[in-house]
This record gives structure tokens, sequence and C-alpha cells, in this order.
């Protein structure tokens, strides 16, 4: 089966350069992403700061209980532009997890747009359904940590 991308996008009241900082933090990928899915760290065992461009090993589970297996996030440098971020994904179960954010200034607040592809051989179909659910709630997640002025939290992330 070949690749299936999606793309979506919220609008975020914060500026550019304050989100665009925040996504350097490991620590806003597991406060996003739960309770859909957790992020447990393997490989480094104990994420530092800020992310580096390096592959990163995690356990994922779905609501912390189902496991899904192993998924490694690769950031590399973004292409420019609007983009800020770009993880070549991949997992036990899904070869081709890329992942892209872009941020625009927009009237006073952020576009903030998830662009992603994944290829899982007769599972595309389920991984797409899947990313479909899971950005949405990231954003709405992401959303919600805006609007409360805790974008931003200093502790260490554990997964």
């Amino acid at each position: 089966m070949t690749a299936m991308r999606l793309r979506c996008s919220s609008l975020q009241a914060c500026g550019r350069d304050s989100l665009a900082e925040a996504l350097t933090r490991p620590v806003l990928l597991c406060r996003v992403a739960w309770p859909v899915l957790t992020f447990t760290p393997v490989d480094p065992p104990v994420l530092a700061d800020r992310w580096a461009y390096r592959p990163y090993r995690f356990v994922l589970r779905v609501g912390g209980r189902i496991g899904l297996g192993e998924h490694t996030i690769e950031p590399r440098p973004p292409h420019g532009g609007d983009e800020v971020w770009h993880d070549a994904g991949h997992s036990d179960l899904v070869t081709v997890w890329d992942h892209r954010i872009e941020l625009a200034d927009f009237y006073g607040m952020t576009r903030y747009t998830d662009v992603v592809e994944v290829r899982a051989g007769a599972l595309t179909p389920v991984a797409w359904a899947f990313a479909q659910v899971f950005y949405r709630h990231r954003q709405r997640r992401l959303n919600r940590l805006v609007a409360r002025g805790t974008l931003v939290r200093r502790e260490p992330a554990r997964g």
C-alpha cells in the first residue's frame, strides 16, 4: 500500500515564537498526547530538556495500557519556511510515520498545522485513521494548554 497523508490545522492564541520554543521540549509531546497515547522513553531512558537531532525510542501505549510496541522519533532539521519540526519516525507497526509541524502568524495568533505521512503496509488505512484522531486530540490539548497559560512547564519528561 502507498503512503497516506493528513494535514490538520488549528489556531493557537499565542505567538509563533513562544509556540516554536515550547515544541523543542519533549515534555510537551507527553502532555499533548496523553491520555490517547503514552510515550515511555527507552533510549535514552530519561529525556533531556530539549530535543536533539538523534533517534529516541519509546514504548507506546494506547490509553496507557494497550502496548503498541516501540516507536522511534527521529528529529531532523526543519526545511525552513513555516516548518519548525520534522520527525522522520517509525515503529514496530508503521514503517513511516513522518510528522512535520508548520507554524504561521495569523492575525496575532498562530496557525498550527500537523502534516503527517504514514506507511504501514496493509495497516496503512488503520494507521491513517488513528492519526486523524490522534492529531486532532493533540491540537485540542495544545489549545487548552495555551488558553490556560501553561504551555511551558519546566519539569523533566518521564513518559
